[in-house]
């Protein structure tokens, strides 16, 4: 065989090496392919590697769910609106948790609720990004079925009572997400040492200071209000489009750093998976939230009003006295 022969087989050769060994490819979730339809749900349920997670009550979830769903255990999402330590010190009882529910660092996970409840929904779609699914640096996703229980049983699908008992898996939170942010990270900001959009997702009342709840009322120094209602439809409470999604965020640069804070994580939380939806990458929560930030007083804030402790404790008399009376 002469030399240019030779090349050709090796060439042959390599390529079906790298066929043979190189891994399958991981599925990814990113930008629209986050939110997923009911179709899409029913083709993965029961299918290895993927799971489907409710968000719900216990009894909630006791009086029908979606098939093979497990329940996500309460105080998993309740740990970030009511825990202002928040996940470091929990993290290794969260990944237990989510071991024992059968979820692995290669599990593909679908999540879904009352479609109702907004301000907590999303709060598990966080949970899982900061521990490194939907990244490069763990092969877990996360996606999330936005019809809900309503939506899934609207188009037919019927529900079963029998509790998930999946085998349990092992999962290892992975570090620097950088989808949380601290107070030291959010002061660079503010005071122009680091380079972000701080979003503060709360109603206008909260953000100019005429609904305190805090210490103090007002908002951080140059974040800028997106008022967490506005990226779901009031009635049906159905994520918008796309398209008017968009046309909300079109001031907020797609490339750089994206913060997004509410009082306690939860509005946060849905903010971010639509920002994430839309493509941002590089967005992340403050989760102390302004009940923490709005109480520590060596931190600046703008429309600075206070929580009137007097007229409180004045009403307060008040009841007492009225009731006494009764």
């Amino acid at each position: 065989m002469n030399i240019k022969g030779t090349k050709h087989l090796f060439k042959i050769i390599l390529a079906g090496a790298v066929f043979c060994c190189s891994s399958p490819p991981v599925f990814a979730a990113s930008g629209p392919d986050l939110i997923v339809d009911k179709v899409f749900l029913k083709d993965k349920i029961s299918k290895p590697g993927w799971a489907c997670m409710d968000m719900r009550f216990p009894d909630e979830y006791a009086e029908g769910h979606i098939p093979g769903a497990v329940l996500m255990p309460g105080w998993i999402s309740t740990l970030y609106a009511e825990d202002t330590k928040r996940s470091e010190t929990l993290l290794p009882r969260l990944e237990k948790e989510l071991g024992a529910l059968g979820i692995s660092n290669e599990s593909h996970v679908i999540l879904y609720g009352a479609v109702g409840r907004t301000t907590w929904n999303a709060v598990m779609f966080w949970a899982l990004e900061t521990m490194g699914c939907n990244s490069s640096l763990a092969k877990c996703t996360v996606q999330f079925y936005d019809g809900g229980i309503e939506g899934w049983q609207t188009e037919g699908e019927s529900l079963e009572k029998t509790a998930g008992n999946p085998a349990a898996a092992t999962f290892k939170a992975v570090p620097e997400t950088k989808r949380g942010v601290k107070t030291d990270e959010l002061m660079q900001v503010i005071e122009g040492g680091k380079k972000a959009v701080i979003i503060d997702v709360r109603t206008a009342g909260e953000f100019q200071g005429t609904d305190i709840r805090a210490l103090r009322g007002g908002h951080m120094p140059t974040a800028v209000n997106v008022d967490f209602f506005k990226n779901f439809n009031a009635t049906s409470s159905r994520m918008r489009p796309l398209s008017e999604l968009k046309s909300l965020y079109k001031d907020i640069p797609a490339d750089g750093r994206v913060i997004t804070h509410c009082q306690t994580g939860q509005r946060a939380a849905y903010s971010y998976l639509v920002l994430r939806t839309l493509g941002y990458e590089n967005v992340a929560i403050y989760h102390d939230g302004w009940r923490v930030y709005g109480s520590n007083l060596n931190l600046p804030v703008e429309n600075e009003t206070w929580y009137d402790f007097y007229k409180i404790n004045t009403t307060i008399k008040a009841v007492q006295e009225l009731k006494e009376k009764m």
